[in-house]
């Protein structure tokens, strides 16, 4: 059996979401489990630690934390990422955990943390999937300049926020163009704003589906309601849906590039066969799936990922 800590984001009590359904089923299969804050990541005496717990049983919704102990993350065989923590302090955790990976099993892998977060991967695997054309810069009068000459709709965002939170869609001859480009990339031009094609289909909807070990375990569907953002967080309805055989095909295929970087727990965004971008930290699902199909897929991505 192996040891397996989760780097999770911190809260006074357990809540009910990834982290807690497959730490406490890892528990009943006999894996000895690990929950640790990612903000507490430190280094002492050259070797890397955090602040957390063994519960040593299965943990209730809502259940207060036991007292908190420092934990070495020397220890594991497995290390589960499901929070990075503050953004200004990101590159300092990735590098901590970089000194790790020599000697465990990191999910998801560092280089799918570091690449797969931002949209510029997806963006440019045109051989496996397709994604909308997408610009990258700093300088808001060069993405006015092929908004304008381009014409059409656009997706006006940052590259690796999440949430729905400042994704706009425009056209060159709104007014508010130029001055919401200006403020994506900031006063000093020293922040990427990404440019990309709306995709029209978008409009009736668009599959997340769970990608475990690069097979897909569960999906469901997002409409957009309040304005064009398809995140639950931002007011789109949800609910159950079936892939088509074609989309099985396609989304075991890109399963395989995942895998071959180390993503092996994805939220895919599918808007057939458009890949809008892919969740690898903490991504939703497990409880969205249960309720609208009925049923709980924890064990089913944790056949795929750890093997007994």
């Amino acid at each position: 059996m192996s040891r397996i800590a989760f780097l999770i984001a911190e809260t006074d009590t357990a809540q009910d979401g990834n982290y807690l359904r497959l730490g406490n089923e890892l528990t009943r299969r006999g894996h000895e489990v690990s929950f640790c804050f990612m903000e507490s990541i430190s280094m002492a005496n050259s070797l890397v630690f955090a602040r957390g717990f063994r519960p040593g049983e299965p943990v209730g919704v809502d259940e207060p934390f036991p007292a908190l102990v420092d934990i070495s993350l020397e220890d594991f065989d497995v290390i589960w990422v499901l929070s990075l923590g503050m953004r200004h302090s990101f590159l300092d955790k990735v590098q901590l955990l970089f000194t790790l990976q020599d000697r465990c099993r990191i999910i998801n892998s560092l280089d799918a943390i570091m690449h797969f977060k931002s949209k510029y991967f997806t963006a440019s695997h045109s051989h496996v999937f397709k994604h909308p054309f997408t610009w990258a810069s700093t300088r808001p009068d060069e993405l006015y300049e092929v908004m304008r000459a381009e014409g059409g709709k656009w997706i006006v965002k940052p590259p690796a926020l999440s949430f729905g939170r400042d994704v706009y869609l425009l056209t060159s001859d709104d007014p508010n163009a130029r001055v919401i480009l200006e403020s994506m990339c900031g006063p000093e031009q020293d922040r990427f704003c990404l440019l990309q094609r709306y995709v029209d289909e978008i409009s009736n909807g668009e599959k997340r589906v769970i990608l475990a070990g690069g097979k897909p375990v569960g999906q469901y569907l997002r409409i957009a309601r309040k304005d064009h953002r398809t995140n639950i967080q931002q007011g789109a309805t949800f609910q159950c849906c079936e892939l088509t055989a074609e989309e099985v095909e396609y989304s075991e295929r890109i399963g395989e590039l995942l895998m071959s970087h180390g993503a092996e727990f994805v939220g895919m965004d599918l808007v057939y066969p458009w890949v809008i971008e892919f969740n690898v930290i903490n991504p939703g699902g497990l409880l969205t799936v249960e309720q609208v199909a009925g049923v709980d897929i924890t064990a089913a991505i944790l056949d795929n990922i750890i093997r007994e």
